[in-house]
């Protein structure tokens, strides 16, 4: 007995085939009405109708609808006629028949006189309890139906191992999607970021190394600067980078950003737009996470072309 089973309320084995046939609509009246009163106070039988019900759920949306074969509907027509003539009252198949009958009505009616003055074995039944009763077909139809319900445990059992492995394929099938959707939007970004470039009055500036290497471009369009990082190396937990416009000489902080080590990126600087005329933008990589009063390293800069 399970122990979030219901005070009074005694469970099986048999309880679990009878939860798996109710999800599978295979109970009739007398079972489903036991059940019923036995399921609301069984939590394990709920649970297991529960999750009968969400596998076969998951088997409906996971296949395609396709059309039947063609006389498929006849032949269960034809199987449903053969099984009510099988049942109707009265009939007794011919293997039914007793085979006393059958030496009974192939014997003559005169033999039985032609022996009566000798005496006879007596004749011996071949079954004493071959009376010619048709066996009920009930049971045997039960006993079909509650094998076929036991194999739909051990199917709904396999599918759900099925039904976890769907899903991790699913959750892998969406990650490689929002993967995608990432990639797609990083491209867009490096494309707004070079039309922007090109684009003329659009202050810009191609970010290089003292050694002269290039790195990254700075556009600012008057929505705040962006920067495309191509060869500034990822930067660890406790530093940032700071992106500094020069004017008149002196450097002034616009903001932060990080660079991941997934390639070239965009990097919208989080800063208030101002209307300055800036000579060149410069890049630092500073200890801590927030912006100094000046540079400590500079890292890359460059002059603004308009």
């Amino acid at each position: 007995m399970n122990d979030d089973t219901a005070p009074g309320t005694h469970h099986t084995a048999d309880h679990d085939a009878l939860a798996v046939a109710h999800a599978l609509h295979a109970l009739d009246h007398d079972e489903e009405t036991a059940f019923a009163a036995h399921l609301a106070g069984c939590p394990t039988c709920r649970r297991t109708v529960d999750e009968t019900t969400a596998v076969l759920g998951d088997l409906a949306g996971a296949v395609e609808p396709v059309d039947p074969p063609q006389g498929l509907r006849q032949r269960l027509l034809n199987a449903a006629e053969a099984e009510e003539a099988e049942r109707a009252p009265g009939t007794v198949p011919p293997s039914r028949t007793r085979p006393s009958d059958r030496a009974s009505s192939e014997s003559s009616p005169s033999s039985s006189g032609s022996s009566s003055g000798s005496s006879s074995a007596p004749r011996h039944a071949k079954d004493d309890t071959d009376d010619g009763t048709v066996v009920p077909l009930a049971p045997r139809r039960r006993a079909t139906r509650w094998l076929a319900v036991a194999a739909a445990v051990l199917v709904v059992v396999a599918i759900g191992g099925l039904t976890a492995a769907n899903q991790s394929l699913r959750a892998e099938r969406d990650r490689a999607q929002a993967a995608a959707a990432a990639q797609a939007q990083r491209e867009a970004a490096i494309a707004d970021v070079l039309a922007d470039a090109g684009t003329p009055g659009v202050p810009h500036a191609v970010l290089a190394t003292p050694e002269g290497r290039l790195v990254g471009v700075v556009v600012d369009d008057g929505t705040g600067p962006r920067v495309l990082a191509t060869g500034l190396g990822p930067n660890g937990n406790d530093e940032v980078y700071v992106l500094w416009g020069l004017a008149g000489g002196t450097p002034r902080p616009l903001g932060t950003f990080d660079v991941g080590g997934q390639g070239p990126d965009v990097r919208s600087v989080p800063s208030t737009p101002e209307a300055v005329p800036y000579a060149g933008f410069a890049v630092s990589l500073e200890p801590g996470r927030t912006a100094p009063a000046s540079p400590t390293r500079v890292v890359a800069s460059g002059q603004v072309g308009r």
